[in-house]
């Protein structure tokens, strides 16, 4: 055995042997683990690189389709535009001639000349039918022109369909929360497609308005909509994500939504209580001046062949042999002691809105059960100062849990609406402690230095609208959550209600497309739908713009008549390329230079006491009015031609003088006339 000694030095060489044997093994190892390394993390920066590329092309490729359809829908339109024909509208003694003619039947006669019955007779005329409308009063002279002037894609109905379907009550029935909400769904998406043709075919009378929704809490308790999850929506940034959803919704065609911060939110709503914000989300809807839209659908009407006439009313329905509706007997309220005529057609269409169940006790007698529910709207107008003039606010959780708008119309500021039931009444009172409510509820987030008053209120109306179930449908589960058309099974007539401004044109395609399809003759005579490609008079080419409707016409309308600028913006928005005809009706005696020098200064209807409290309404609108837009009173003109006693009824008032006298020498009123159109038109105003 060896010594200790010597055992440890061999074990020492043996360590020594080992480690050099060993070394470029470990070296080999070592570098072959650097190069695998080396390797797999271009394999790993690959990856994260492809994966980034596909995000950023995907988003690109997202961003530029989006921009071919808004590129692709802006063409559209405007070749649509380019192409409108703008022709003669027949004058209103024309179509009561051929209505009191009694030489033709007509397919179809539609009972209403508000948004929806003028819409019904525009869908018909254009597919290739021969329509008559009638209306009992004036075009929009119910609850088309008191709305809250706004085309809006149905946020509202959105959010509480989503609130619906992930609610905890949709647990119990799933299925049926699905399908309801779907049918919401299809609703608001048709909302979107509508708002679109509005802003994109028809921009004379149609703009978009962004609308502020101010946050003053990170946490809003009660929850908005019971829906505990929306009380975090301030702090979470729901609400932000919601309207970039509302923006996806509607294909981008309205201008993108965003944020406000409280500083920026104090420059550019200065009215807003701004110190107590914690930002304010920003949004886009559609608005336009009701009233006039409503006689532009029906003048467009007009100018493609539908016997159209306000002032005419349906005494009784006129029956075959069969019991099948085939006319009705009307007369012309214009006219004091007028004869009736007959009016007869192949189907007829009741159009009248929430007084529809008035319209169906004519053919199935005084005990027809009741289909048609009123909810009443108020709305009131305050001082420009009250709001910036190109933007609007929204409350959403009104005191009531309604929405309250807060929006800049035609110069003043608008707010409403409220949301009461209520029975249909054609001129309805303003309720005093709705007014009330509405000045009460403006307070909220406007700044403690703005107190609104009582006095401030230039202007209140009440309108309603119509909410319908459907009497002849089998299975009421399916009735529509919108609008209702409905067809009485024995004597052939159809109705449609409910609904509101924005769809107007999609409710008559409806209506038409279930007419035709219950009729084989009107089916075959029936051309396809073609309304959602045609702009509304007033766009198209004339012989003063040859250009058409484009974005400077108040600019080329004020320099070539030499017009004052604010003058030439209401012709522009509300007459389109049809602003000449109505200058052509001024008396240029009258005409005169102005203070300034700067143009000329043309007769208006109230001058108002200083330079800044003039409208732009021009007595030559009167003239036109009478003889292009069917006017027949003076309500009429300072109601729906104009909207001065929507914006102020003491203006109205003292306007209401000199509307009377025009209209005495269009119509060659005696005295005795003219009193009692005054008197008349004083009680509706004071209402």
């Amino acid at each position: 055995e060896a010594p200790p000694s010597l055992q440890i030095c061999a074990n020492r060489m043996l360590r020594n042997v080992s480690r050099i044997c060993l070394q470029p093994r470990r070296k080999a190892q070592s570098l072959t683990r650097c190069f695998s390394d080396a390797a797999s993390k271009p394999r790993r920066s690959r990856k994260g690189l492809v994966i980034l590329g596909g995000t950023v092309g995907t988003l690109g490729a997202g961003a530029a389709y989006v921009k071919y359809c808004q590129n692709r829908t802006a063409k559209q339109a405007n070749a649509a535009r380019k192409a409108a024909p703008e022709k003669r509208v027949p004058p209103r003694n024309e179509n009561m001639a051929r209505l009191e003619g009694g030489l033709e039947e007509f397919d179809i006669l539609v009972v209403g000349g508000g948004c929806t019955g003028a819409g019904v007779a525009l869908e018909a005329q254009l597919r290739g039918l021969t329509v008559a409308c009638v209306e009992q009063e004036d075009f929009a002279s119910g609850t088309s022109s008191k709305s809250t002037k706004l085309l809006w894609a149905g946020s509202r109905y959105l959010v509480k369909g989503l609130v619906k379907l992930f609610g905890l009550s949709s647990m119990m029935s799933p299925g049926g929360a699905l399908s309801e909400f779907m049918g919401t769904w299809h609703m608001v998406m048709g909302c979107f497609r509508e708002r679109t043709y509005m802003l994109t075919m028809n921009p004379h009378i149609s703009s978009w308005i962004p609308i502020a929704v101010p946050l003053d809490k990170w946490i809003i308790w009660p929850a908005p909509f019971d829906y505990p999850l929306a009380a975090l929506g301030p702090c979470t940034g729901l609400f932000v994500v919601f309207f970039k959803f509302y923006d996806f919704l509607g294909n981008w065609m309205a201008p993108s939504s965003y944020v406000m911060s409280s500083s920026t939110a104090r420059e550019t709503f200065p009215q807003l209580d701004a110190n107590r914000m914690k930002y304010v989300s920003v949004f886009y809807e559609g608005t336009h001046n009701d009233a006039r839209t409503n006689i532009t659908i029906a003048m467009t009407a007009a100018m493609k062949g539908a016997c159209i006439a306000n002032y005419t009313q349906v005494k009784s329905i006129l029956f075959d042999d069969a019991g099948k509706a085939c006319g009705a007997t009307c007369v012309d309220k214009s006219e004091p002691g007028a004869t009736p005529f007959e009016v007869r057609a192949k189907k007829i269409v009741y159009a009248g809105g929430p007084f529809t169940d008035g319209l169906r006790e004519l053919s199935e007698g005084n005990d027809v059960k009741p289909v048609v529910n009123g909810s009443g709207g108020t709305h009131i107008v305050l001082p420009p100062y009250y709001c910036p003039r190109h933007m609007g606010m929204v409350d959403m959780m009104t005191s009531r849990g309604s929405f309250l708008f807060f929006i800049p119309w035609e110069g003043y500021t608008l707010v409403g609406t409220t949301d009461v039931k209520t029975k249909p009444d054609l001129h309805h009172e303003v309720p005093e402690d709705e007014i009330q409510y509405l000045i009460n509820e403006c307070e909220k987030y406007l700044s403690p230095s703005l107190e609104v008053r009582r006095r401030d209120v230039m202007s209140a109306w009440y309108g309603i609208r119509p909410l319908c179930a459907d009497p002849n449908a089998t299975d009421q589960s399916s009735a529509s959550r919108d609008h209702v058309v409905s067809h009485h099974p024995s004597n052939g007539i159809t109705f449609i209600s409910g609904g509101k401004w924005t769809t107007w044109r999609e409710m008559a395609e409806d209506c038409i497309d279930q007419v035709v399809e219950r009729d084989p003759v009107l089916k075959k005579k029936a051309g396809p739908s073609i309304s959602l490609q045609t702009p509304l008079i007033g766009v198209g080419k004339t012989k003063a713009f040859p250009e058409g409707w484009h974005e400077n016409l108040a600019v080329k309308i004020s320099q070539r008549f030499d017009l004052a600028f604010d003058v030439a913006e209401h012709l522009a928005r509300n007459y389109g390329t049809r602003a000449a005809d109505v200058l052509a009706e001024v008396d240029m005696d009258s005409v005169k230079g102005s203070r300034s020098g700067l143009y000329k200064h043309y007769p208006r209807l109230y001058e108002g006491a200083a330079a800044s409290t003039g409208y732009p309404y021009l007595e030559a609108e009167v003239r036109y009015a009478i003889d292009y837009e069917y006017a027949v009173t003076p309500a009429d003109i300072l109601a729906r031609r104009t909207r001065l006693a929507f914006l102020n009824s003491t203006a109205a008032r003292l306007a209401l003088p000199k509307v009377v006298e025009i209209m005495a020498q269009s119509f060659g009123w005696d005295q005795a006339r003219q009193a009692q159109e005054h008197e008349k038109a004083e009680q509706l105003l004071a209402r």
